[in-house]
């Protein structure tokens, strides 16, 4: 693990802050989280912070991708997000005051900033706007696991399946020179099962029956989708069924804080 101070505008370029709750900021303020942050480099299998981890603030991952796992009933690690470029780590445990409810752990090389929770609530202080941003992140966040469970509930495992390579398209998916698209990936197959909320043998059995369909072919961590229309056409019925109870429906997000 690399360690660093990061200086003015390396935790907080343009470019990353314009998507972010950051962005309510000036640059004046900005620069100074910058000046104050400290910033670290991580290799897969390392961690920010632990469950059960006193919060000290929150990380902002400004590189990488991050797995936010709890353990579960049998002391099992099960991830249940993904944070990526421009989430912030732990921003519902600094809000609460609680200890950390999960683990965070590193998939992809990533660098990460850290800000203290006393400089923290002092910008807040400072920029009321600021709060609001990640209030709204939060009230976003917790539609979003309501739309997860209740996909959990109401949808059978090949509809779900449908669902998640769907939202893994919008960021992992791209046009091969062959003219396929392909998903990579960033999780294991039974990391994929544990956010969908199934069994990893049942998740390969599906998988096997889908690819049999001519709907999808994988390999590894990549997944080539033979046709998406007919790989959205499996979760189209709960839509059209789901949108007369539900107009403003959440789509279904798989990475987050």
């Amino acid at each position: 693990m690399g360690f660093m101070a990061c200086g003015n505008k390396r935790c907080f370029p343009d470019h990353l802050v314009a998507a972010t709750e950051w962005r309510v900021l000036d640059r004046k303020e900005l620069d100074w989280l910058g000046s104050i942050a400290v910033c670290n480099t991580y290799e897969p299998g390392q961690c920010l912070f632990y469950e059960g981890d006193e919060c000290k603030g929150i990380h902002f991952v400004c590189q990488g991708l991050v797995g936010v796992r709890r353990l579960g009933v049998n002391g099992d690690s099960v991830l249940i997000r993904l944070a990526k470029q421009g989430d912030p780590l732990a921003f519902w445990t600094f809000l609460t005051g609680n200890c950390h409810k999960s683990s965070a752990e590193v998939l992809q090389p990533t660098r990460a900033c850290f800000l203290n929770s006393s400089c923290l609530r002092e910008v807040f202080d400072r920029n009321p706007a600021l709060s609001h941003e990640f209030l709204r992140r939060a009230s976003r966040d917790l539609g979003e696991a309501q739309e997860r469970f209740h996909q959990t509930v109401t949808l059978d495992l090949r509809s779900r399946l449908a669902h998640f390579l769907l939202a893994m398209k919008k960021r992992y998916g791209r046009v091969t020179d062959e003219g396929k698209l392909l998903i990579e990936l960033p999780i294991s197959r039974r990391d994929m099962a544990e956010m969908i909320g199934v069994r990893t043998e049942s998740l390969s059995r599906t998988i096997r029956k889908m690819t049999d369909d001519g709907v999808l072919t994988f390999s590894g961590h990549r997944v080539w989708l033979n046709d998406v229309d007919l790989l959205a056409s499996e979760i189209e019925r709960f839509e059209e069924a789901d949108s007369c109870a539900c107009p403003h429906r959440l789509d279904p997000v798989y990475c987050g804080t």
